[in-house]
């Protein structure tokens, strides 16, 4: 029996191959891939579909498994991308990627995230793992957020005070899908903010391999430790498989240095753990959201 693709607003694409997406140019396809126009749009597609869903942002820290991922994957990055100022607050698109939203904060004279500059995702993704940096993530300034239930369309809204946010973790149930994120905003100097976010691209640039194929951070820091220090320890500094390196730069960056698969990455990514464990007794967890079939 064939799998209902309900009419919509927004763009469907068969069979559309996910490693255009990939910071890291890996991985496979997926069988449906659906750019809703609004909210209206998904909740509507969602009530009427029998695909099973996942959603994904700009793919600055997932890596997609060879294989793909079966079923549609939503995408919410060309529409979801409005930006509301009002007093006191701001009300941003899923969609809109963290460092053009913090150019605009900026404009208009605003702190609110600009010390996550170095952040590559979406807002959406951002809240959902509760992005940050050691001293600042992105629950201190968050409020609410409006939200799908992927498994029957139905609209919510949830508070930040509902939710146990957490370390690289957002702790918001796996069948939410969020569209639109309010934020606390507070009257800055212009000057002031665009210093900030210099210093935060000129560290960034000296400390991470800008310009390549990476994901990011691979693996969160553990309690009182640091994961680069401790792939460094354990002789996981120079590593690879096949075209998937570690960064001479940063050790807790991975790199496609030419034309890696998913898998080698994988491989990668396991090995580092094994080998750490092993020197130091701490298992690592990964940053990176691994997703699909390995």
């Amino acid at each position: 029996m064939p799998l209902k693709t309900p009419s919509v607003l927004g763009e469907l694409v068969a069979n559309f191959n996910l490693k255009n997406l990939s910071f890291f140019k890996v991985g496979g396809s997926c069988d449906l891939f659906f750019s809703p126009y609004d909210q209206d749009d998904l909740s509507n597609f969602l009530k009427n579909s029998d695909f099973k869903i996942t959603c994904l942002g700009n793919l600055s820290n997932a890596l997609i498994s060879d294989s793909g991922i079966r079923g549609c994957v939503i995408n919410l990055v060309k529409y979801f991308n409005k930006i509301e100022f009002f007093e006191g607050f701001v009300k941003v698109g899923a969609g809109v990627l963290l460092p053009k939203f913090i150019n605009e904060c900026v404009k208009s004279g605003l702190s609110c995230l600009e010390k996550l500059y170095c952040v590559p995702g979406t807002i959406g993704g951002a809240v959902y793992m509760n992005a940050g940096i050691p001293e600042f993530d992105i629950s201190k300034v968050l409020i609410s957020f409006d939200c799908i239930d992927k498994n029957d369309g139905e609209v919510i809204i949830l508070n930040k005070d509902n939710l146990n946010m957490e370390y690289r973790s957002g702790n918001i149930p796996q069948n939410l899908i969020i569209t639109s994120v309010k934020l606390r905003t507070f009257y800055e100097n212009v000057e002031k903010l665009k210093e900030i976010i210099g210093k935060i691209s000129e560290k960034r640039a000296k400390s991470q391999p800008l310009g390549k194929l990476t994901c990011g951070s691979a693996f969160k820091n553990p309690l009182g430790f640091k994961a680069w220090q401790l792939i460094k320890e354990s002789d996981c500094d120079k590593l690879a498989v096949g075209d998937a390196i570690v960064s001479d730069m940063h050790c807790n960056f991975l790199i496609n240095s030419g034309n890696a698969m998913a898998s080698d990455f994988y491989k990668l990514i396991q090995i580092i753990k094994e080998k750490v464990l092993k020197k130091t007794g701490i298992l690592l967890e990964e940053e990176i959201i691994i997703m699909g079939k390995y």
